[in-house]
């Protein structure tokens, strides 16, 4: 798995762009191609002149999204733009992430409580759910100098859907320790002394190092948020297996019950 195009969703009711600034960061390190999707609307009257309102609403758009990718412009980075009017903007940018084949869509995000995220479709549950690709959750703030990555496996036997995930989020974890910037630790959680992992298989068939394998018993979002307080992780690397039907709606994932329990970024991995 490789990442060459980034998909950065441009959130125009806020100032300041976390995902943006985030994807600048690792299209400076990684060289890779920054899109930067804006999607507006707003309650216009059917009248002659909607037609007009909404150019000039687009346009006003467009100039606030050419000066906030100018700085990455200037460093030579390859960025690109695009505007959209559609009043359900979280379906916009999942029609547009896949139209342009975004390997990553970062989306900044603010902390919800636990009614806000279960009594309504928020744009970082929706966008994990229905994103065909892996979707940053970029928290505000400057990264740390050492930054450490923890990457959550999870292991079910015979469960084949759990080894291609796993594969995924080991893909990703090696990018980015070649970027030689990035820790990676890896956590597996088991309820109990009968579920728990053999550790020496993990690391065999993975491929992982002894000392970055970390194996606890508990609840995978308390073992995965209590780890990453620990290790001060500035990314949290999930799987996101229950993606949708009614395990989702009874039960979520893993990656909607740690996203508000942490302060660092987290990504999401279909």
């Amino acid at each position: 798995m490789e990442f060459s195009n980034l998909f950065v969703v441009y959130d125009p009711t806020r100032e300041e762009q976390p995902a943006l600034e985030r994807a600048a960061l690792i299209a400076s390190e990684a060289g890779v191609s920054v899109h930067v999707y804006a999607c507006i609307y707003a309650d216009i009257p059917k009248t002659a002149g909607k037609t007009a309102a909404v150019r000039e609403l687009m346009d006003r758009q467009k100039d606030i999204l050419a000066e906030a990718v100018a700085p990455l412009l200037a460093e030579g980075l390859n960025v690109s733009t695009e505007i959209d009017w559609d009043k359900e903007w979280c379906e916009g940018v999942v029609r547009a992430s896949i139209k342009h084949g975004a390997d990553m869509v970062l989306k900044s995000s603010s902390p919800h409580t636990t009614g806000q995220r279960i009594f309504n479709r928020t744009s970082d549950w929706m966008l994990i759910r229905e994103c065909a690709c892996p979707v940053m959750l970029v928290k505000g703030g400057s990264l740390p100098e050492s930054r450490i990555v923890l990457a959550a496996i999870g292991v079910r036997k015979g469960k084949d859907t759990y080894e291609q995930l796993n594969q995924h989020i080991l893909d990703v974890s090696r990018q980015v320790m070649d970027t030689n910037m990035a820790e990676v630790h890896f956590i597996s959680a088991h309820r109990d002394l009968a579920s728990a992992p053999d550790r020496n298989a993990l690391i065999r068939n993975y491929g992982l190092a002894s000392d970055k394998v970390h194996i606890r018993m508990g609840e995978p979002e308390d073992v995965i948020v209590d780890s990453a307080r620990q290790m001060n992780a500035s990314l949290v690397v999930v799987g996101n297996a229950a993606r949708s039907g009614l395990s989702a709606l009874v039960n979520g994932n893993t990656v909607e019950k740690v996203v508000d329990r942490l302060e660092c970024d987290v990504l999401s991995i279909p």
